[in-house]
């Protein structure tokens, strides 16, 4: 038997709250091994936060047909933001270790990147990271919530 709650109905604060239309997606993830093992979090991602494509007029363009922007390893982190800094012009990457290990994760970045930086939530700087041949390597506890600056050259984020 499988059970399904899309929707509580509180009374309280709001009585009105559930009302209106609602749009639901849900999947069944069969696995062998434990939720961990399973990679059921980033399996979790993949399906509520995909990416979607924006159509735009044709041009040029800053990057070839094919282009990985940021690549993060292991497996047990998941990057959850990417958005431009609201001090200057740099780049936010957000990401979080989900499966409950201490790991030391190196990032992959795009040849432009500049300087590295680790960050609070609210984007105060923490510490400077070390940026070598593209990757910066980040220790993170379990659960822990990592936010990093990272710098382009000039003109990258000017042509976004």
């Amino acid at each position: 038997m499988l059970r399904l709650s899309l929707l509580r109905s509180p009374e309280w604060p709001d009585a009105h709250a559930d009302q209106g239309d609602h749009d639901f997606t849900y999947s069944l993830y069969p696995h062998a091994g434990t939720w961990r093992e399973a990679r059921t979090i980033r399996r979790g991602y993949e399906l509520n936060d995909r990416l979607f494509a924006v159509p735009v007029e044709k041009h040029p363009g800053a990057f070839p047909p094919e282009h990985s922007f940021v690549q993060l390893q292991p497996d047990n982190v998941v990057l959850t933001a990417v958005e431009k800094a609201e001090d200057d012009n740099a780049l936010v990457l957000r990401f979080y270790e989900w499966a409950g290990k201490e790991t030391d994760i190196v990032l992959h970045l795009p040849g432009t990147a500049r300087a590295d930086s680790e960050t609070d939530l609210m984007e105060h700087h923490v510490a400077d990271l070390s940026l070598r041949a593209g990757s910066v390597t980040v220790h993170t506890m379990p659960y822990e919530i990592k936010t990093m600056k990272l710098k382009l050259a000039e003109d990258q984020l000017a042509r976004k």
